[in-house]
């Protein structure tokens, strides 16, 4: 709670140093500065041993040209069009003994500084206004000392003659504290709670307030009752105000909280104000009737009320409405001396000494009052100082050179700024920049955190005559508190906060704010007419921590260059739905991938739509395992967009809990990370201190989740996000110079092109604007299609050969030399959901039908040369009896990492089987666990993947139309997996191919796989191997050994181990029977396998003089690079010579 001795009046006022012009260059560029700060308005004083801790030796500096900056002490005003100062503005000040050029022990500095919240005096009312700043309790001013001559109070006459006397002036005390934000929300806070304890007292010691004057109070407050109740006020003891406030609903979404304004004129002799300098305001709760929730709580209140004109204290501020009565005014001071001083601060920057005569106790001075002034009185002696904040650093953010890509980041994260913003100039050729929070607050809002400075820069960007800025990044995580009032505060980089805190379905936090720049634009009123439009892209990483500010650069290089990364998984769009409101999200979902299916055919939508599990009903709710485990496996398949519609909160997809935190941090599908959209509730929240949401666990899990997101913060209607999403596939989908376009570009359309009003404001797009999801596009064409029984049909068995282009503009793109992959995809086929009577929905969700191509027919890869390919395969026996239309799909890379997309729904696919050769050989299968080194009892991680290796002269055979026939892989006998999906025929051989299907969730000991796989003639054939797995999910070595042993002149030693596929660090050391070392080697294993080779050990080579023969221990030293997990092992051999 703050006790105001005395409130003085800071006047905005916008001289002519602030203006709209832009500044080519900060004064912070060049010289020493060193920042300080205030809480209040006032005079301070600055001495010799001050500027020594500033970094100053005031010995060797000329204190004319001592020099004061500051800025626009309030919030900056959100309306583009509204001046504000450019950069800090020179404040004029006093030094005293300056006259020669040194500055001597008894030397002092007096600055006018203005604290950060804003008052302004109504004229037409006689009333003072005030706005407390959201951002800091601090005002900033920067002291320097330059090569010139600094700005100086002037001396202001008395005017001669005789005037109207004023010996009163108008005042105000105002009370606020910020305690609470009901729904941690927006920008309403509020301050003392009536619950268990129905009374406050607010007390002012405000000595001088003039007797039989009117004194007007103003009183906020709020209330979260489900019942009618009631404050009153009493001021000094006497009744002064009566609020009643009426109940709110008791609903999920109803609005939480009702504000009452009122106003109120008391006599100041009434209420006793004249007769003490301890002023007391008193609020008594009184709760609703009804049993439950009713809780009251101040807001603020505000007092204007006249006061005798004295020296208060050290100092006192005044301004005098009487004075505009005439033109000119003689002010008369009580209880002053001759040490007494008067400063014009009417203009904050460019005060001056009024002259005055003193009589007695009492000052005088006469000066013109035409326009309302402002003075302040105080004694030099008694004068504190101002707070050293620390050094400032040259920078120039004015001077910066325009760039497509402005990184903002917290000074915590700007090594990985730096090291995100030389890969975006490296990989994708675009120029960046990056800047600190702390580097535009000094510039733009004078040193306080107020989210429009980070607006102004960007626009100070966007509007220079060379500008390229196409799109920002904000790097660090927001919060509803600007002013760390919560503990563990996450506010690195602020995220703009609705006004409105109390409404579920209005309150909102966005990003939108930092994107409009139009002249015209920003003030952004919280109203469904009001629209705006982003004139750039702009995104966030809501990162807390320097390792997740690590994790997510290093999945953005990885996405764009691990070759692990490339392929057609890219192409895949996967739509999943609750099922709850009917068939609404079901509907909706279908809508969205028949949209991808008609309009985008270069791209493939797929369902999962939780309709299509089984749930399983227990006394805490629904849950549908069988779901999240297909949703788990999808993604690791390889899904370039994740598409959720329906019910969720900050952890959850849909009450049955098909994606959940803990699911998140246990992915492992790296490095193919989607990018999520989730038209879902508050999914995406990155802007509460006391929660992690999942969406941002999606963008900081190492080893899987996503590359980003499209989400929102705060509860939406399934219209729009319907609207958003639609608009989100036409955007996404536009290329610009033969090029997808950037997240940014397709954002800023998206957010443009959809819903209006508030409605969309709190989508956002997390992550990193200048990713561009599918680069550039070349086309993928068929030129010919030809079979083995010349029909135009492709029939079931049918030798199929297919030859293609990747084109540019229609022509041919002969420097195109890679791989392409091929899909054929049967027609579509209708499928249905089940109804679920135990869904809460009204009504519940019934069946509901789709159709998709959900059976592929054939998956191989071709070799691509100067633009030219062909492939050859036999189409399976398990296609649609009816002839109908198929889809051909292709994905084509180069060496160079150049993309192609192409698609093609032209043949007809299925009907009677075509004249073959018979085929009665089942297929040739290999099955591994881990890797292609495994052999059949070795060991693997919870953690692993089956492998397998397949062979048929006629192909092997994925179709889903007949499960006995798909591939199918069996975990000791009960767990089932059908894989048809994860089958990819060998490069220029579709005889041949490869599975690698992931299994999680292991158990200890020892285990059966078995694979089934049928040919394209149905011919069926099944393997098994056994394996073991090991304690938990560390290291584990199982053998180490060497061949040949014994050893001649030369052997390899060799070891198995639980985790394939991690890079591993090896020391090898050889020890002979006395101890000692006759070999240590270190090696590195990239990508290693179950079974690693070291390289020759030729004993020439040994360290040392020869070993001579005998027996000798072999000791392995293994460690894992992804988790710093390790295991050592030990073998003896035998040397011979």
């Amino acid at each position: 709670m703050k006790n105001y001795c005395q409130l003085i009046l800071s006047i905005v006022c916008l001289s002519l140093s602030i203006n709209g012009l832009a500044q080519n260059n900060s004064v912070l560029a060049t010289g020493t500065w060193a920042k300080i700060s205030v809480t209040g308005d006032g005079v301070f004083k600055i001495n010799a041993d001050f500027l020594r801790r500033a970094g100053f030796n005031p010995d060797q500096i000329d204190p004319r040209n001592i020099k004061i900056y500051g800025g626009l002490n309030s919030m900056l005003p959100q309306p583009n069009s509204t001046p504000r100062p450019q950069d800090l503005i020179e404040s004029a000040i006093f030094v005293s003994g300056e006259g020669d050029g040194k500055f001597n022990s008894e030397d002092f500095i007096l600055l006018y500084a203005q604290g950060p919240d804003a008052y302004a005096f109504d004229t037409q009312r006689q009333v003072f206004r005030y706005e407390n700043n959201l951002f800091s309790e601090k005002n900033y001013y920067y002291l320097t000392v330059g090569a010139t001559n600094g700005k100086r109070l002037a001396t202001l006459a008395n005017v001669d003659g005789t005037f109207s006397l004023i010996q009163q002036f108008d005042d105000f005390a105002f009370f606020e504290t910020e305690k609470y934000n009901i729904l941690k929300s927006g920008r309403q806070w509020f301050g003392e709670q009536f619950d268990t304890n129905p009374e406050a007292t607010v007390r002012f010691e405000i000595p001088g307030i003039v007797a039989n004057s009117n004194v007007r109070l103003i009183s906020h407050v709020m209330a979260q009752s489900i019942s009618d109740c009631s404050f009153k006020v009493f001021f000094n003891g006497i009744a002064a105000i009566d609020q009643p406030i009426s109940a709110i609903p008791n609903t999920q979404y109803g609005i939480k909280g009702k504000i009452r304004m009122d106003t109120v004129v008391l006599n100041s002799t009434t209420i006793k104000a004249e007769l003490q300098s301890t002023q007391d305001i008193k609020y008594q709760f009184s709760r609703g009737a009804t049993l439950g929730l009713s809780v009251g709580y101040l807001d603020f209140l505000l007092f204007n009320y006249k006061r005798q004109l004295a020296l208060y204290g050290s100092q006192t501020g005044f301004v005098s409405a009487e004075s505009l009565n005439q033109t000119t005014s003689t002010f008369e001071i009580s209880s002053t001396d001759s040490k007494s001083i008067v400063w014009d601060v009417s203009d904050p920057y460019t005060a001056g000494i009024q002259t005055s005569v003193l009589s007695g106790t009492k000052l005088r001075f006469s000066t013109a009052t035409s326009n309302l002034k402002k003075f302040i009185v105080f004694n030099p002696d008694k004068i504190t100082a101002p707070s050293l904040e620390g050094p400032v650093a040259n920078q120039n953010l004015h001077g910066l050179t325009t760039t497509s890509l402005l990184i903002i980041t917290h000074p915590l994260f700007k090594t990985e700024a730096d090291r995100l913003a030389a890969h975006r100039q490296s990989y994708s050729g675009i120029t960046v920049s990056v800047v600190t929070t702390d580097q535009v607050y000094n510039e733009f809002s004078s040193g306080k955190s107020d989210f429009t400075a980070l607006r102004d820069f960007i626009r100070n960007q966007y509007k220079k005559s060379n500008s390229n800025l196409k799109n920002v990044l904000l790097f660090g995580r927001g919060s509803y508190d600007y002013q760390d009032r919560v503990l563990s505060n996450t506010n690195y980089v602020p995220i703009y906060e609705s006004v409105n805190s109390l409404s579920p379905l209005e309150t909102y936090s966005s990003d939108d704010y930092f994107a409009l720049l139009d002249d015209n634009e920003g003030a952004w009123e919280e109203s469904p007419a009001v629209s705006s439009t982003l004139d750039i892209g702009i995104g966030r990483l809501p990162v807390k921590k320097v390792e997740e500010a690590k994790t997510i650069v290093d999945k953005l290089i990885q996405y764009d260059t691990d070759a692990k990364a490339k392929g057609a998984w890219k192409k895949n769009i996967l739509f999943v739905a609750d099922d709850g409101n009917g068939v609404l999200h079901q509907y909706q979902a279908d809508a969205l991938a028949n949209t991808i299916d008609q309009v985008y055919g270069d791209f493939e939508a797929r369902r999962l739509f939780l309709g299509s599990y089984p749930q399983i009903v227990n006394p805490s709710g629904q849950y549908s395992p069988e779901a999240s485990k297909a949703l788990d496996q999808a993604i690791k398949n390889g899904q370039g967009i994740v598409n959720y519609t329906g019910h969720g909160s900050e952890k959850i997809w849909m009450q049955e809990q098909v994606l959940t935190e803990s699911t998140v941090l246990n992915m492992t599908n790296g490095p193919r990370y989607p990018l999520f959209v989730t038209a879902t509730c508050e999914f995406g929240r990155n802007d509460d201190p006391f929660i992690t949401s999942t969406a941002e666990r999606i963008l900081t899990t190492p080893k899987g989740g996503g590359i980003g997101l499209v989400s929102t913060a705060r509860p939406v209607n399934s219209f729009t996000n319907f609207n958003l999403n639609n608009a989100f596939y036409n955007a996404l989908f536009q290329q610009q110079n033969n090029r997808y376009r950037d997240l940014g570009s397709v954002f800023k359309d998206t957010k443009n092109n959809s819903t209006f009003g508030t409605a969309n404001r709190n989508f956002s797009l997390l992550g990193d604007p200048s990713l561009n999801l599918f680069g550039e596009t070349q086309q993928v064409v068929i030129k010919s299609i030809t079979t083995s029984n010349n029909s135009g049909n492709l029939q079931p068995l049918a030798e199929i050969t297919l030859t293609g282009e990747v084109q540019k503009i229609g022509t041919i793109s002969s420097s195109f030399s890679g791989n392409v992959n091929v899909v054929l995809l049967d027609q579509p086929q209708n499928l249905t959901t089940v109804d679920d009577p135990e869904e809460n929905a009204n009504p519940p969700a019934p069946a509901f039908p789709y159709a998709e191509r959900s059976n592929k027919l054939f998956d191989g890869n071709a070799t691509v040369t100067n633009g030219a390919f062909q492939i050859k395969f036999t189409l399976t026996k398990n296609v649609s009896v009816l002839p109908g239309k198929g889809k051909f799909s292709f994905y084509a890379e180069s060496n160079q990492k150049e993309n192609a997309f192409g698609f093609s729904t032209s043949y007809n696919v299925g009907g009677p089987e075509a004249p073959a050769t018979t085929d009665t050989t089942p297929p040739e299968v290999r099955l591994f666990v881990g890797d292609t080194t495994f052999t059949t009892g070795g060991i693997a991680a919870p953690n692993t993947k089956l492998v397998a290796l397949l062979a048929d002269v006629s192909g092997i055979n994925i179709s889903s139309t007949d499960p006995q026939r798909s591939l199918k892989a069996v975990l000791d006998g009960t767990q089932i997996f059908i894989v048809n999906d994860y089958y990819q025929a060998i490069k220029d051989e579709s005889t041949k191919g490869i599975i690698n299907f992931p299994i999680d969730g292991i158990s200890k000991g020892k285990h059966t796989l078995s694979l089934s796989a049928s040919d394209n003639y149905n011919n069926t054939t099944q393997v098994q191997v056994e394996f073991v797995v090991s304690d938990g999910n560390g290291l584990e070595v199982n053998q180490l050994a060497n061949y040949p042993n014994p050893v001649d002149s030369e052997t390899k030693f060799w070891f198995t181990h639980n985790r394939p596929g991690e890079d591993l660090e090896a020391t090898l050391v050889i020890y002979n029977l006395a101890g000692q070392v006759v070999l240590s080697q270190n090696y590195t294993i990239e990508e290693s396998q179950y079974l690693v080779t070291l390289p020759e050990w030729k004993i020439d080579n040994a360290e040392g003089r020869k070993p001579g023969p005998g027996l000798y221990i072999a000791r392995l030293f293994v460690r894992s690079l992804l988790d710093g997990s390790n295991n050592e092992k030990n073998a003896k051999f035998i040397l011979t010579n």
